[in-house]
């Protein structure tokens, strides 16, 4: 019995040490007999200064213990649980708010007394414990990087406003700013330097209302702004925040250049409640293109609905193998021999006949869905060359186009020499091409996956050249092998003198470092005799071909290959 006691009494220590709250044993008279490290600390008295010395009342402060003394119990009368809260006087004498609980306290196992022979009593900070609540709010609240309200805050702030204009009237505007290239800054220059311009935008931002509370950090890369203004008022205030967000801005000596798009949706004409405002918002916003303000309209609205509907019906393009590709030729302007083949991807849905890859090629780049179809097409384009090849003999060198976001992938390299192996085609018969932005992205990267690709025997080239940043330095860096003048440089050369001086200076440029250029967008015969006059090497359009069915192409080849295999 004695031996169970102890224990019981060890254990209560030991729990009485450990808790994290004040705790404190009291004999039947109220005199402290136990206090814990937690108790001392929330009181300013050292455990010496109580046990055995002051009664537990004593710490309450006198001027509420006589006010409220019917609802503190005597412990003669204490055979349950009390809780209440109080006012402690710290040591120093500083006021203290405590949740405050008292129990008997019965040796288990003993006869209950009663009265019992000692108390437990309980005191927790109150203002702690609010703070603790106020942290945990303010934490599902707010941003981590930024500190601004997060979007729950502000769907909060957007309801009571809505709620006001109806009341009052009146209308606000709700916008979404998006940071372009934010992700392109991480990758070129880290994390830290990521968050670090999500804060000064978020000041910027700050900066234009009198007080918080308007504007939120929403996502990685977007904020919503709640203006009190719908019309010209609020294109202004946009029109503005583009201005300070462009703004250059120092980071270790770099001055890092930043653009954003702003998507609007005003109220009550867009939408009378928070998801539909910030829904149209969003929609206003992907329709943007670039460092520029886009109101929300139905129109819009009807083009978010095709592009939706679309993804789906690509998702179900790909399952159901409903996309296939022709071949466009490329033509020697000298020989009139066909040098190459691009490959180009053309989508034919059974209910909507041909969907250009104009339409379709964004929207399978924002659905992440562009690696898996590029993967395809480099596949397909390698098993139609390699049957092509067994079949006539001779092959002109097939062209692939890779998107950046495809390019930036790890694995372009291994899917490429895969693919070539799958369909036993020798590398020299591939050429790969890529556009101006993706020498622009990850510099190592790209030259890294350029040489392997290089050293594995396949082409590269440049698409669309002239249209991007058009860089000497990337072109003497880069192992390329073509360059490629885009198609409204052709188009101007008939019109434009100063279009066919820019042909004739891309193709001088080239040929100094050793690079072919082949033309696009080659439709009069006009076009092709200046072309071929300014030294131009190769030349694709509908005025040599259309792009070609595999079928068609070998029966142009066919009788080409005549002599070469015979």
């Amino acid at each position: 019995m004695h031996h169970s006691i102890h224990v019981e009494a060890r254990m209560r220590d030991a729990a009485l040490a450990a808790a994290p709250y004040g705790m404190f044993i009291c004999t039947a008279d109220g005199i402290f007999e136990t206090v814990n490290a937690a108790f001392e600390k929330l009181t300013g008295y050292s455990a010496q200064e109580l046990v055995g010395i002051r009664s537990f009342e004593s710490l309450h402060d006198p001027a509420e213990l006589v006010k409220r003394r019917a609802e503190l119990p005597s412990l003669a009368a204490l055979n349950a649980r009390y809780e209440g809260e109080w006012t402690y006087l710290r040591r120093n004498g500083s006021p203290l708010r405590v949740a405050f609980a008292l129990a008997p306290l019965n040796a288990e196992g003993a006869q209950a007394t009663f009265p019992a022979l000692r108390y437990v009593g309980i005191a927790v900070d109150m203002t702690r414990y609010a703070q603790s609540e106020a942290r945990l709010w303010y934490v599902a609240h707010h941003d981590g990087v930024t500190r601004l309200p997060n979007q729950t805050l502000f769907i909060e702030r957007l309801e009571l406003t809505i709620a006001r204009c109806q009341r009052s009237g009146g209308g606000f505007a709700v916008m979404i700013v998006e940071l372009d290239h934010l992700r392109k800054l991480r990758d070129a220059l880290g994390l830290h330097a990521a968050e670090l311009v999500l804060q000064i935008v978020g000041e910027r931002l700050r900066g234009m209302f009198p007080h918080d509370g308007t504007i939120a950090s929403i996502g990685g890369t977007q904020f919503a702004l709640l203006v009190n203004e719908t019309g010209a008022g609020a294109d202004a205030f946009a029109a503005e925040a583009l201005g300070r967000l462009a703004e250059a801005i120092d980071y270790a000596g770099t001055s890092l250049n930043l653009a954003a798009s702003i998507g609007l949706a005003a109220y009550p004409a867009d939408g009378a409640d928070a998801p539909t405002l910030m829904r149209r918002a969003g929609v206003a916003l992907s329709a943007v293109s670039g460092n520029a303000v886009r109101r929300f309209s139905t129109a819009l609205e009807g083009q978010a609905a095709r592009r939706f509907e679309l993804e789906t019906m690509l998702r179900e393009a790909l399952e159901r193998q409903q996309l296939h590709l022709v071949y466009q030729p490329q033509i020697t302007l000298a020989t009139g021999r066909i040098a190459q083949v691009e490959a180009l991807l053309r989508w034919n849905h059974p209910q909507r006949g041909m969907i250009s890859p104009v339409e379709f090629v964004p929207i399978a780049e924002e659905a992440g869905l562009i690696e898996r179809i590029g993967e395809w097409v480099i596949r397909t384009a390698c098993r139609d060359a390699g049957k092509l090849l067994r079949q006539i003999g001779t092959l002109p060198r097939f062209a692939v186009n890779v998107s950046p976001q495809q390019f930036a992938h790890q694995d372009l390299f291994h899917t490429i020499r895969d693919a070539l192996a799958d369909a036993a085609l020798d590398p020299a018969y591939l050429e790969v091409e890529i556009t101006e932005g993706v020498l622009l992205g990850d510099i190592e990267q790209a030259l890294q996956t350029l040489h392997a690709l290089r050293a594995l025997g396949v082409e590269v080239a440049v698409d669309d050249f002239g249209t991007g940043y058009s860089s000497l330095a990337y072109l003497t860096r880069f192992p390329l092998n073509r360059l490629k003048i885009d198609r409204s440089f052709v188009t101007g050369m008939s019109r434009d003198p100063q279009s066919a001086a820019l042909v004739g200076a891309i193709i001088a440029m080239a040929h100094a470092l050793q690079l072919r250029v082949t033309a696009e967008g080659v439709e009069t015969a006009e076009q092709a005799a200046q072309l071929e006059a300014l030294g131009c090497d190769e030349a694709q359009g509908f005025w040599f071909s259309r792009p070609l069915t595999i079928a068609t192409l070998r029966n142009v080849l066919k009788p080409l290959a005549g002599d070469v295999v015979g």
